[in-house]
């Protein structure tokens, strides 16, 4: 089965180009895919909208009608609405009247402010504790991290999309959630405070940014989210991928180790974040 996940998705932007030719249409082919996670929607969209805001027409081709109506039912078909068309034509009704109807899913959200999160927090500790069998503390610690992370996309960047998804799977076993951006990246942002502009590369700014402190404030109160995220899912055995630019680093926390990666540039951060059950 075709999978497109946080892992695969870099292997989609090689065969686009889309951010490195002057057409001026973009094509995303998903002929073939029969399963999307939430970490791969929520870096579609980002990805259309960052090609929206270059001016290019995005088209992304989809025949498996399993696969098409999950991009309805998880919300996908509103976040790309205005920037992006699904081919062959797929209608943006029907299915979103569900919204919010699944404990379980999270349906692609847009964020652009801070109002969006505290429903989209409360789902997340309700599923850890009543699905994944968390205690309370733990899951309002994971909640928390979650939202470090999702406010750095305002905190940091300037008229800009976020999105947030999340799945979970195998009766339970484990969820996923996506988080991405279409921002200026970590190389950048970090850049802009002075102690930080020797970095040259994307993995670079990576392996600073999960440091605890490292911010583009001279703030010692800032640059926690990151240091937080991994630190927590080192506790429940889980994983993490952050990719930022041409890097992506991918931390397996049974062993406690960052893979890195280079990638196709994209603009924005982007993570994926996988929890176990207990």
């Amino acid at each position: 089965m075709q999978k497109l996940d946080s892992k695969t998705f870099d292997d989609l932007l090689r065969r686009s180009h889309v951010f490195d030719n002057g057409n001026a249409e973009s094509v995303f082919d998903l002929t073939g895919v029969e399963l999307i996670t939430p970490a791969a929607l929520v870096q579609l969209a980002a990805a259309a909208h960052v090609l929206a805001g270059q001016g290019k027409n995005t088209v992304i081709e989809v025949d498996d009608d399993s696969v098409r109506s999950y991009l309805v039912r998880a919300g996908f078909i509103t976040a790309i609405d205005g920037v992006a068309e699904i081919r062959p034509y797929l209608p943006s009704s029907g299915l979103l009247t569900l919204r919010g109807t699944n404990p379980l899913l999270i349906e692609v959200t847009k964020l652009t402010d801070a109002s969006t999160l505290p429903e989209l927090l409360d789902q997340i500790v309700w599923v850890l504790q009543n699905r994944l069998s968390y205690k309370k503390y733990d899951a309002f610690d994971i909640a928390t991290a979650v939202s470090e992370i999702s406010q750095n996309i305002f905190d940091h960047n300037l008229n800009i999309s976020g999105f947030l998804a999340m799945q979970v799977y195998n009766n339970g076993k484990f969820l996923e959630i996506g988080i991405a951006d279409n921002g200026d990246g970590l190389r950048n942002t970090l850049r802009r405070n002075r102690k930080y502009t020797h970095l040259s590369t994307d993995s670079d700014a990576i392996h600073h940014a999960i440091r605890l402190g490292t911010s583009e404030h001279d703030d010692a109160t800032r640059g926690t989210g990151l240091y937080h995220l991994l630190d927590l899912t080192y506790k429940h055995e889980g994983s993490v991928q952050i990719r930022s630019g041409t890097a992506k680093v991918r931390y397996r926390m049974d062993k406690k180790q960052g893979w890195v990666f280079a990638v196709p540039n994209m603009p924005g951060v982007q993570i994926a974040l996988t929890l176990p059950s207990k």
